[in-house]
């Protein structure tokens, strides 16, 4: 009876000392008020900059192999980038500032838990150097770290990821760092045989051990088999006939496993993963599961509203939908429309965007619980189904709008005339029954 009740003030302390340790973390990294409170502004110009600064990397990275890496980039691009990351995580705000201090970067995440809603913020001042990298402090809410600890702590971070050793050798590849009023430039030491291919399987390969399995790709190639039978039989299809297929194949192995509900879900994914993998181009298909077409080989073609662009769209956004998050594939939509906006583009395109949003209500339908997974794979097997069963008139919906023209009258997606064709095409779309599911 006396070790029990000595068991139980252990573990009583135990807690205790935890809710003591959380409740200072807390008090010291959280705050009430928001370091930014400016709203970001996504409009063509900010997605143009993210642009070059994607480009600018993927060119250092292509450039020769006994070269260093140097990466570039002025203000411009560095805050753009942050306004393209805060479409994908509501209420984060990121500002890149250089200074007498040096660089310094400041992101805001808004938190809510018990204490209502706080916020993380973060400074990291980095220093011009010629050299190992050199920070002068990070601060987390109230909490500063001379700049020696926080390199420390990643070190050690580094090293629990990668081994022992990982940390130096990741710091040490820091050459130089060049400040100059607008604009910061960063040259690394170019690992013994990198390269963008290498870091593309790595990624690739990463992203694949936390998120599938040999049980997943299996049930992906099995559809992306029937979508490819189906394909070469008949060429010239709508989206809709390889969906009403592909779905009701899906109800079929679906009824196999009456124990294992969760069943419908993983077999519905998989048909939209194996429609990415057959329609979709070669990045797409690597990351679904593997390249399949050789190289200069063509998808087939397969049209929805008779544009094999809708089709795209609406393929795309649903596979990005199942791969990352419904605010990423919108983010995504939002980016390409604002760029084919600006010269040389095909312009704004809010058909496009029906298209893109369709796509992503679509997946949410088709993999969001149990029961909207049947009732998907019930809508394809009650009659045969049209493409207005799937998407919307696109009657009155603007198309090639050049980016002057959009910013005087849309200004941004931030604007409430957006927002009002927004909800004209989200209005079209949970008219059709096929969408009001799970609602």
């Amino acid at each position: 009876m006396q070790a029990i009740k000595h068991l139980i003030r252990q573990l009583l302390t135990l807690l205790l000392v935890i809710l003591t340790l959380s409740l200072l973390a807390a008090w010291l990294l959280l705050d009430r008020q928001p370091l930014l409170t400016a709203e970001p502004v996504l409009n063509a110009t900010a997605v143009k900059h993210s642009q070059k600064l994607i480009n600018n990397l993927h060119q250092s990275i292509q450039s020769s192999s006994g070269k260093p890496l140097v990466l570039a980039a002025n203000l411009e691009e560095l805050n753009s980038a942050f306004v393209l990351a805060s479409r994908t995580l509501p209420g984060f705000h990121g500002q890149a500032l250089i200074g007498d201090n040096g660089l310094s970067v400041l992101l805001t995440m808004p938190l809510n838990g018990f204490w209502g809603e706080v916020y993380l913020n973060t400074q990291i001042v980095v220093e011009p150097s010629d050299g190992p990298l050199t920070i002068r402090q990070v601060r987390i809410g109230s909490l500063n770290l001379p700049g020696k600890l926080a390199l420390s702590l990643v070190e050690k971070v580094a090293d629990q990821v990668w081994g022992s050793g990982a940390g130096a050798a990741l710091l040490a590849n820091v050459r130089s760092v060049t400040l100059q009023p607008n604009a910061v430039t960063v040259e690394l030491q170019r690992p013994e045989g990198f390269s963008l291919g290498q870091l593309k399987q790595s990624g690739l390969s990463m992203y694949k051990a936390l998120f599938s399995s040999d049980e997943q790709r299996a049930d992906i190639e099995f559809y992306y088999k029937v979508a490819l039978n189906y394909s070469n039989a008949n060429p010239d299809a709508s989206l809709v006939a390889y969906l009403q297929l592909l779905f009701r194949q899906a109800h079929t192995r679906t009824a196999v496993y009456p124990e294992d509900p969760e069943r419908v879900i993983r077999e519905n994914q998989a048909v939209l993963l194996a429609l990415a993998q057959l329609l979709g181009g070669k990045n797409l298909q690597l990351l679904v599961n593997e390249v399949k077409r050789n190289e200069g080989t063509r998808p087939p073609k397969v049209t929805l509203a008779r544009r094999a662009d809708l089709q795209q769209h609406f393929v795309y956004s649903a596979a990005i939908h199942l791969l990352g998050s419904q605010k990423i594939s919108a983010t995504v939509g939002e980016a390409k429309e604002l760029l084919d906006s600006t010269g040389g583009g095909s312009g704004f395109s809010f058909v496009d965007l029906l298209a893109d949003r369709a796509g992503i209500r679509f997946a949410r339908i088709a993999t969001g619980d149990v029961a909207s997974a049947k009732a998907l794979q019930e809508f394809f097997m009650a009659q045969d189904r049209v493409e207005l069963d799937i998407f919307p008139s696109k009657a009155r919906l603007p198309e090639g709008i050049p980016q002057a023209l959009f910013e005087e009258k849309f200004k941004s997606v931030n604007s409430a005339d957006y927002q009002q064709m927004v909800n004209e095409i989200d209005r079209r779309l949970n008219a059709l029954p096929l969408y009001q599911i799970g609602r």
